[in-house]
């Protein structure tokens, strides 16, 4: 009897053990997932210089008719601003040195992802393979990791809250492009702004028209 009973309770020790570790290997997503370096979408552009230094130089772009600046730092770090807002709204890494949550880095299996990061199919973006995840806090939070399409192994680390495709940027309504854009601000500026009236052809003095004569009108 005591011999069974110490079964049972290595079973259960057992299965207390296993249960963990099975929920790890399953993956989940976690709040510092979509943070690089302490930022997180929506930051303030004066507090990601803070945190990534001195820039190598930035260039400004539009990205679906969405005014962005994009700063470029050492070691394959690239993060755009949106111009009108001054707030993060994209984070690009590429360095092989960068570590993420539980160790996942360049060349990370993709093993290792699914299990640090949960389940996901791949997909095909812009040129490359890719598993998207959904901030669960915010869905228009994208965390997007660049594999290799042979083996599977990451490539390079994206966080957005951009559209990722046409389709995307074409549904987006204005409330949701406020995130990005100020409308204030672009009303402003119309208003101060002459109207360019040049390409219009100039009026001529109005005339009357009767039994073959014409006479101005004053």
């Amino acid at each position: 009897m005591r011999f069974y009973h110490g079964l049972w309770v290595v079973f259960f020790l057992g299965l207390f053990l296993v249960l963990p570790m099975a929920a790890e290997a399953q993956g989940a997503l976690m709040p510092e997932d979509f943070t690089v370096k302490g930022i997180a979408l929506g930051d303030s552009e004066k507090k990601m210089l803070v945190a990534f230094g001195k820039p190598d130089f930035d260039k400004e772009r539009m990205v679906w008719d969405i005014h962005m600046r994009y700063y470029t730092f050492p070691d394959g770090y690239e993060v755009g601003i949106s111009a009108d807002t001054g707030k993060v709204a994209d984070i690009l890494v590429k360095s092989k040195d960068y570590t993420a949550r539980a160790g996942v880095r360049y060349g990370a299996t993709a093993y290792k992802i699914r299990a640090t990061f949960g389940e996901k199919e791949r997909t095909f973006l812009n040129g490359s393979v890719c598993y998207v995840y959904e901030n669960p806090q915010d869905q228009r939070q994208r965390l997007i990791l660049s594999v290799d399409a042979t083996n599977g192994s990451l490539r390079s680390w994206r966080l957005t809250s951009l559209p990722l495709t046409e389709e995307e940027a074409d549904a987006l309504t204005d409330e949701e492009r406020s995130e990005w854009e100020n409308t204030d601000l672009h009303a402003l500026s119309m208003e101060g702004r002459d109207i360019d009236m040049s390409a219009l052809a100039k009026d001529k003095t109005p005339t009357l028209r009767w039994e073959g004569r014409e006479r101005e009108v004053s």
